[in-house]
């Protein structure tokens, strides 16, 4: 499979799966929580990271941490795991900054 239409299919499986999550988490009653939560789906699905001996070839990090840690014997999972981190990490400052500043938040009106 190419990888434009493998990224395709990423993209499109992260959509099904952020509706999935958005309707699951609709219910949360707090706010931070729910958009975190929503957040933290699509950046774990669509991070990419480079696939270790495949130059210039890039995969979901998730997926290539999993398979470097489990699969391979002498797997490199360390810089999809960083990646994974950093994003988990932005997604969660996006995350705060979006329910104390975002739009629809209530706002007490004296």
């Amino acid at each position: 499979m190419s990888e434009p239409v493998a990224w395709t299919a990423a993209l499109a499986a992260a959509l099904l799966a952020f509706v999935g999550i958005w309707t699951l988490t609709r219910p949360l009653r707090s706010r931070f929580l729910r958009i975190w939560l929503r957040a933290m789906s699509l950046a774990l699905m669509l991070t990419p990271a480079p696939v270790p001996n495949f130059e210039g070839h890039y995969a979901p990090a998730f997926i290539v941490a999993l398979f470097e840690a489990v699969f391979q014997l002498q797997g490199e999972p360390a810089q999809s795991l960083k990646l994974l981190l950093a994003t988990c990490l932005l997604a969660t400052v996006v995350a705060a900054m979006w329910s104390w500043l975002g739009p629809g938040r209530r706002r007490d009106l004296d």
